[in-house]
């Protein structure tokens, strides 16, 4: 086969190389500043970073193809300033400048795609700012010097924009040449064979070196190991309390839900909900960054949704900014994620910002693995009778239970009280209780004595007494003349003005209820159906 020198081709158009390398610096130049500037606004402010920067479009495929281009333009021009014997300094640095930068960009090109769903370690964004800003600097002084050799700049022994004949062009440089593509299979055999019996002799002279460097090796390795498995990242259990970034957290339950708590479809996607209790550590004021928490599911990464949690109050108090106290609060976190991923393998990871505190090395990520329950669907009816006690410690108001001793239905109650009117001073006073005239349907007063026992751990902002119990869940139910009718319960709007038994509560019922042959309490607490029959 014969082929043609390319070396007279180079040198003729030397300038023009060094000109096309010039722009092509210019370019990734700036697109390295766009991303120290990224990652120094991140350090400071991430969602400012996040939110004003775009960081997807920071790094694309005409970048890598950039650089790669450099460098094969870098490494032709090294090969003619060897070929000629000419000062190649300024083509070895830039190779070893532009390896590094396409190292570089291939290190932080993931992680610009997953630094939307997944909170960068402020460690390693730092880390990446240094590089960049080290970045600038090499490529900043290969710009300049690629300039000098574009504009033909006589700097030394080089004098290109003058007379480019001191690389003695001649016709050998364009002469052809005839290349033999033959391979012997018996000499690389042979030569690999020599190759292995001079390892061995090698290492035979020097067994102890080697010996001790592999087993300094192995040492190292394993220390990156623990610290990555043991220190760098820790794993825990749904349940188990860790400490990170300034709290102490424990993921209580994990819930997975399409709907709100009246049964109305919220999404078509699953809504992933995390309750957790938290405090802060030290006597310092502390919030929680959420930014720091993520869903991971496989390969995915989901932030959380503040909008979702708010519309799931019955699952408890959406956490927004509140300040922490010295004491275990319990709030919920909610993430959206497709439905054909909701019966993977859950694990919510949480970005430790705090390395070291008072000279104590702290976990860098965080991995909590999520046992989640599944609210879609209904269980079978639980049913009780009157003056038992029902149990909902397989609902999501955990070790709550309810039990309701008697009731009595009237258009209205009178209470006794004694009005103060002065120290030590009463007199006997009356208060007539009465439905309310409003509605759609003709009233009368269920009064309900019953025990009320609300789970402690149990945070629901909307649900603290009973009352708020029966408003959140509770249907009442009733047959007249063999046709059954339900009614939401409302206890809103009967509230005596005078302090009653705190087992004592009066509720707004349709007036048939008087004369039904048959009632009971539904109560729907998400996928957990009860009945509490009254008569």
């Amino acid at each position: 086969m014969i082929l043609r020198k390319p070396y007279a081709f180079f040198i003729k158009y030397f300038k023009l190389l060094h000109t096309i390398i010039a722009v092509f610096v210019a370019f990734l130049l700036y697109r390295s500043f766009t991303l120290y500037n990224f990652f120094r606004v991140y350090v400071d402010d991430y969602s400012t970073a996040l939110n004003d920067m775009a960081p997807r479009s920071l790094l694309n495929i005409y970048s890598f193809l950039m650089v790669l281009g450099v460098i094969i333009l870098i490494i032709v021009l090294l090969s003619v300033m060897i070929y000629k014997n000419k000062p190649k300094k300024l083509y070895i640095y830039s190779l070893i400048v532009y390896v590094a930068v396409i190292v570089l960009y291939g290190i932080t090109q993931p992680v610009l795609r997953d630094i939307s769903a997944s909170l960068l370690d402020m460690r390693f964004a730092s880390a990446l700012r240094d590089f960049f800003m080290i970045a600038l600097i090499l490529q900043a002084v290969s710009f300049v010097l690629y300039i000098v050799r574009a504009t033909g700049f006589d700097i030394k022994q080089f004098d290109f924009g003058t007379d480019l004949q001191k690389l003695d062009i001649d016709e050998k440089d364009s002469e052809e040449i005839e290349v033999a593509l033959e391979f012997d299979k018996n000499k690389v055999n042979r030569q690999i064979r020599y190759n292995f019996r001079q390892l061995k002799y090698i290492y035979g002279e020097h067994k102890l070196v080697i010996n001790t460097a592999m087993v300094i090796l192995l040492i190292l390795i394993g220390f990156n190991i623990y610290f990555n498995i043991s220190i760098y990242t820790a794993y825990y259990d749904q349940g188990e309390s860790f400490s990170a970034s300034g709290v102490v957290m424990n993921i209580k339950d994990t819930y997975l839900t399409q709907e709100d708590p009246l049964g109305n479809k919220l999404t078509d996607n699953m809504v992933v909900v995390v309750k957790m209790d938290i405090k802060k550590q030290g006597g310092v004021n502390k919030t929680l960054n959420t930014g720091l928490a993520t869903l991971r599911i496989g390969n995915n990464s989901y932030g959380q949704n503040n909008d979702y949690a708010k519309e799931l109050y019955d699952l408890g108090t959406p956490y927004t900014n509140q300040e922490l106290g010295v004491e275990f609060q319990n709030y919920i976190l909610a993430f959206v994620v497709p439905k054909e991923e909701a019966n993977k393998k859950m694990v919510l990871k949480f970005n430790d910002d705090v390395s070291y505190v008072k000279g104590e090395i702290g976990a860098k990520d965080i991995m909590v693995n999520l046992d989640p329950i599944n609210l879609s669907g209904s269980k079978d009816v639980k049913a009780v009778n009157l003056k038992e006690t029902l149990s909902l410690e397989d609902s999501i108001l955990g070790n709550s239970s309810l039990t309701i001793n008697s009731f009595e239905i009237n258009d209205t109650f009178k209470i006794n009280y004694k009005f103060a009117y002065g120290t030590d001073k009463y007199v006997d006073s009356i208060e007539y209780l009465t439905p309310t005239a409003t509605g759609t349907y003709f009233k009368t007063l269920m009064k309900i004595n019953a025990d009320f026992n609300l789970d402690k751990n149990v945070n629901i902002s909307s649900v603290t007494t009973f009352a708020d119990f029966l408003n959140s869940f509770a249907t009442i139910n009733y047959k007249l003349n063999g046709v059954w009718t339900s009614q939401k319960i409302n206890t809103q709007n009967i509230k005596p003005r005078v302090n009653q038994s705190s087992s004592s509560y009066y509720v707004e019922v349709p007036r048939d209820v008087k004369n039904a042959t048959e009632i009971n309490f539904s109560l729907k607490i998400r996928n957990n159906v009860y009945k509490y029959i009254l008569k």
